[in-house]
């Protein structure tokens, strides 16, 4: 007889015995309506203890190898021996299985889809409209211009002296508007089987992505852009920090103190601008630098507090660029569309794919109309080491 079957039943008789000795210590605690003894406690523990190692030795026993030498007949005739000589045999009958899972309904319209509402995309530190920007609408004509003049000089003279001759000299600066608009291709069939979804979103997303447009380019600093094949092209239309740019107002190190900060105003204010609405203009990583940095080291108050800066707003864009922080009255930065913006929905020209082209087009001018009310700071960059 195989030894391994033999300790195989030796195993399964005394689990049974302590099962059977663990309802005993259960029955009589359920009878006196009591808790469990320290003697009974501690015999529990004992029997519970042997009746895992009985598994774990069973499952050892039950391993491939350990059955590979017999055949299941081979096993239930040893086992029928061992029961006619005073053994107990204990017979489980088992079938392969092949379980269904939700992977056999998936798509077929049996599992309900609780459809919820539609994620709209991120759209960061769009802020154009919120600096104080005057924008207009509708304008006629094909150019604005504006006329300007210099400050006429006085003199102070002695008696009888003759005044040297004053002037005013006359110029004006003009903008002409560049087009803008977008184009988005859709078959019949998204439009229709999306029952007017799809096109909802169409027409929310063409001029949100205006928007977008008209906001990178008013506080970018650098008159350049990423096309959408890779390439760098130069900004036809942009803000008056491009022209900051050229002689920007350099910090000590990558966070300005206060006192920069005060001195980037103090340099549009001494320009004669009158401060109408001036704002700061940088990313959310430097205004929450700038809350976190303190003014001094008693009074606990921050650079910037309740969204403000000495005073004057603060607005957030990625547009911008990490580490730089304009300054500036938006009054002094005149904008407009021109016309109307018209949204087009051409069923025909993609006629041959079954498809509608919705178009979106305008025109848009910005201009800079005083230089000196904006002022961009950044940090100081480092001087290149002599060539050899």
């Amino acid at each position: 007889m195989n030894k391994k079957n033999v300790n195989v039943r030796e195993l399964v008789d005394k689990h049974q015995t302590n099962c059977a000795r663990i309802t005993e210590i259960a029955d009589a605690c359920e009878k006196e309506n009591r808790e469990r003894t320290e003697k009974e406690e501690t015999e529990y523990k004992r029997l519970k203890r042997e009746n895992e190692i009985i598994r774990m030795k069973m499952a050892a026993y039950s391993a491939p190898d350990a059955m590979k030498a017999e055949s299941p007949t081979e096993q239930l005739r040893e086992a029928v021996n061992g029961a006619r000589s005073g053994g107990k045999v204990t017979i489980m009958l088992a079938r392969e299985t092949q379980l269904m899972t939700t992977a056999s309904v998936a798509d077929t319209g049996i599992i309900p889809i609780e459809e919820q509402e539609m994620l709209k995309p991120l759209r960061a530190g769009l802020i154009y409209d919120k600096v104080g920007l005057n924008i207009r609408s509708g304008l006629a004509g094909g150019t604005l211009r504006w006329p300007i003049h210099t400050k006429a000089i006085a003199n102070f003279a002695d008696e009888g002296e003759r005044l040297t001759d004053s002037k005013v000299d006359f110029d004006k600066l003009t903008v002409s508007p560049r087009r803008l608009g977008i184009a988005i291709p859709v078959t019949r069939e998204a439009l229709e089987s999306t029952q007017g979804l799809v096109e909802s979103v169409v027409r929310e997303e063409m001029p949100a992505a205006v928007a977008d447009l008209i906001n990178d380019a008013m506080f970018d600093t650098t008159g350049k852009f990423i096309d959408k094949d890779g390439t760098e092209k130069t900004r036809k239309v942009f803000g008056p920090f491009v022209k900051a740019a050229q002689t920007p107002f350099e910090f000590a190190a990558e966070i300005p103190t206060r006192r920069e900060l005060l001195r980037m105003k103090a340099r549009v204010s001494a320009s004669g601008i009158r401060l109408t609405h001036p704002c700061w203009v940088m990313t959310d990583n430097m205004k929450a630098e700038l809350e976190d940095t303190k003014v001094d080291a008693g009074s606990g108050r921050f650079v910037c507090e309740n969204g403000l800066i000495l005073g004057y707003p603060v607005f957030c864009t990625p547009a911008i660029g990490e580490g730089n922080i304009g300054f500036g009255d938006w009054g002094y930065q005149a904008a407009g569309f021109f016309g109307q913006i018209s949204i087009g929905v051409d069923p025909y020209t993609l006629l041959r794919e079954n498809a509608t082209d919705f178009v979106l087009n305008g025109h848009f001018a910005t201009v800079t109309l005083r230089d000196e009310a904006f002022v961009l700071g950044h940090k100081k960059a480092t001087a290149a080491a002599p060539k050899n």
